[in-house]
């Protein structure tokens, strides 16, 4: 870019997201401002906190549960995404990739936290449509075995809408990937009387 300074630029990736905080600022994280706090205009439960981007149909959610502690967690990544499959009753549900995330890519959870993180595609349809759409599912689950807890983070990011969706003229837009990287970089837990 000519003539923009290197202040300006600082300026203008400050301004492309802001901390959130979730669960009243028990917890908190870095996502873009144009995603909104979807318990605004619907219901959301209350173990849940659900942001949504509606320029980009990109959804990002946090999920507290009770550790599955029967679930190995090698088999974690896989347990989860099947387990959204069902619940969004995809037509088709792929785990693309898994793996242990270091701690420097979370570097705002205890040591004892186990990450994982993981990519699954699924096709599924808007509102009971005809039509599906393919999405990208990004995954991490951060796993506190001394709270007993599972926190699931997703960011839902269509690859492929239909042009009969309802979303259909909604462009698909690259980036979910640093999106989500800098959600669990900025990942932190202010308040751990939350899982009391």
């Amino acid at each position: 870019m000519a003539g923009v300074t290197g202040a300006e630029m600082a300026g203008v990736a400050t301004r492309s997201s802001e901390e959130v905080e979730l669960y009243g600022g028990a917890i908190v994280c870095d996502l873009p401002v144009s995603f909104a706090d979807a318990s605004n205009f619907r219901d959301v439960p209350d173990h849940q906190e659900v942001w949504v981007d509606t320029p980009s149909d990109r959804s990002f959610i946090v999920e507290i549960l009770e550790r599955k502690a029967e679930v190995p967690d090698d088999q974690a990544i896989d347990f989860f995404l099947s387990d959204l499959a069902a619940f969004n009753d995809a037509r088709e549900a792929t785990v693309l990739s898994r793996r242990r995330a270091p701690m420097e890519e979370l570097p705002g959870m205890p040591a004892e936290a186990i990450c994982l993180v993981g990519l699954g595609e699924q096709r599924v349809a808007k509102f009971n449509e005809a039509c599906a759409n393919r999405v990208h599912v990004h995954m991490c689950a951060v796993r506190l075995p001394q709270q007993e807890t599972d926190i699931l983070l997703t960011l839902n990011d269509p690859a492929s809408i239909d042009p009969q969706s309802s979303s259909g003229a909604i462009p698909v837009v690259q980036g979910a990937e640093e999106v989500f990287q800098k959600a669990l970089r900025s990942l932190c837990v202010r308040n751990w009387e939350l899982f009391q």
